[in-house]
């Protein structure tokens, strides 16, 4: 024979007969049994942001393994049957741009759409190809976590790629690249039937065979970045055009235009984003230059994506870039002498430039040289103090530069006046100069007296600086003296 006592009437009989039983407080240190995933389980040392990853190289081939390792700041399990706490979830969710090999389809790879789940990390997006990829990895008690995930062709092209950690509710994102060469110059393809790489015949030194060819990789992707044209006046239009080739992109690019004017005027810079998306797309901007003095100078464009950076100059000058014709209002006839040319040399890197003027001829007409101007870009700001130039003359007559032997060595634009009159050879020229300090160094040398041309005929200008990157541009006005 036995007796049934249910645990409620058992504690009641201990009452009864006085026995004092524990007290249960869930409050109590010896009832709150260390979270294994917590930080204060164990001596850790922590990051500072919640997550924190790195992968192990710069980019992969088919057949290489990403290697992620990270750490994380432990949350506090306060469901023991809840474990997202537990592990972090690493996927490649979309491809920012794939490149263009002499294999590829043109299709795109499906991007993850679909929410994290902690359960099952392999329907993290179902409904992409990606989604085969998705990995879930468990922390250590620090938080630390590490994990590979195979480059596998055809899932992967070669492209930039998006790897994205996620702990709880806080993602972290890297970009990848995946570059297989071998992929890139045609001598494998992906195969849709087998789901491998095989080799596609195109290239030589597989096969043996004389109708292999050996092939060479498609260009990588790049920004390519046009005006209409490369010099302007104040108050033209500018047409800006860009377009990402060799790849299809899925990304934006962030354009930004800055301006050095020669007046004390301060311009904010120009800012537009393109969301592009498709094989090569374009992007395009019109920008009206400022009108009157505070227009001139040089303009810089930068353009930014996940590809890098590429960048364009143009100028905005007070001459007229457009040739002049002798009988504007009688385009109809047969021939025209032009009544003036401009000679420009434009992008010149090196440090010393040799100028020398003669003259040009249109039908029977003798044209001479009345303007010389110059124009000095340094790239990098903060670059304009140790970036100047010097022009001097044949005879080593120093008209523009730092020293003190120099005619000008500062900028000539005065209350009421923007030249200084400085005598070249015995003749009296007026000088205009910007000044050193400007990452746009401009000077302009013309006669004083209207109608004559420039007697000196050979002039030297050097780039004083180390090795810092500029361009040097100049450009001689040649008109028909009457």
């Amino acid at each position: 024979m036995y007796v049934k006592i249910s645990i409620i009437s058992l504690f009641a009989l201990l009452l009864i007969g006085g026995a004092t039983t524990p007290s249960i407080v869930f409050g109590d240190p010896a009832f709150n049994v260390p979270d294994k995933y917590s930080p204060e389980s164990t001596s850790c040392s922590l990051p500072d942001e919640t997550v924190t990853f790195s992968v192990d190289k710069n980019s992969y081939k088919f057949g290489d393994e990403i290697k992620v390792s990270g750490q994380v700041i432990p949350k506090l399990s306060t469901n023991y049957s809840d474990q997202s706490k537990n592990h972090v979830y690493i996927t490649i969710p979309t491809a920012k741009s794939t490149f263009i090999t002499p294999a590829d389809d043109g299709t795109q790879n499906t991007n993850t759409t679909s929410t994290y789940d902690g359960e099952n990390a392999s329907r993290m997006g179902v409904n992409s190809n990606l989604s085969t990829l998705d990995t879930k990895v468990q922390i250590d008690a620090c938080g630390n976590f590490n994990a590979t995930i195979k480059v596998i062709p055809i899932v992967l092209k070669n492209g930039v790629y998006v790897l994205n950690v996620k702990y709880v509710k806080t993602e972290v994102q890297e970009d990848i690249v995946i570059l297989d060469e071998e992929f890139q110059r045609g001598c494998f393809a992906h195969s849709y039937i087998t789901g491998v790489m095989a080799e596609s015949g195109r290239c030589g030194d597989f096969k043996g065979d004389d109708s292999d060819l050996e092939i060479v990789a498609l260009p990588m992707p790049e920004i390519i970045l046009t005006t209409d044209k490369d010099e302007y006046i104040p108050g033209e239009k500018v047409k800006i055009s860009g377009q990402i080739k060799n790849a299809n992109f899925y990304d934006d690019v962030n354009l930004v235009l800055e301006s050095s004017n020669t007046s004390d005027e301060t311009t904010e810079p120009l800012t537009r984003s393109f969301a592009l998306s498709g094989l090569e797309p374009t992007f395009s901007l019109i920008y009206t230059t400022p009108s009157g003095v505070n227009g001139i100078g040089s303009y810089s464009i930068s353009v930014t994506s996940h590809l890098g950076l590429t960048t364009h100059i143009f100028t905005v000058d007070d001459e007229s870039i457009v040739t002049d014709f002798a009988a504007e209002k009688t385009m109809s006839a047969p021939s025209i002498a032009l009544k003036k040319i401009i000679d420009k040399h434009n992008r010149i890197t090196v440090s010393e430039i040799q100028i020398s003027l003669g003259e040009k001829t249109s039908e029977d007409k003798i044209l001479l040289p009345r303007v010389l101007q110059g124009s000095l870009f340094t790239a990098a700001r903060g670059d304009e103090s140790s970036v100047n130039l010097q022009v001097l003359t044949s005879s080593g007559q120093c008209v523009i530069g730092q020293d003190s032997i120099c005619a000008v060595t500062e900028s000539t634009r005065k209350s009421g006046s923007i030249y200084e009159l400085v005598q070249i050879d015995g003749k009296n020229y007026n000088v205009r100069y910007s000044g050193s300090d400007v990452r746009l160094e401009k000077f302009t040398i013309i006669p004083e007296t209207s109608n004559t041309e420039i007697t000196a005929k050979n002039w030297h200008v050097t780039i004083l600086k180390d090795s810092q990157p500029t361009k040097f541009y100049y450009k001689t006005s040649y008109v028909l003296l009457e």
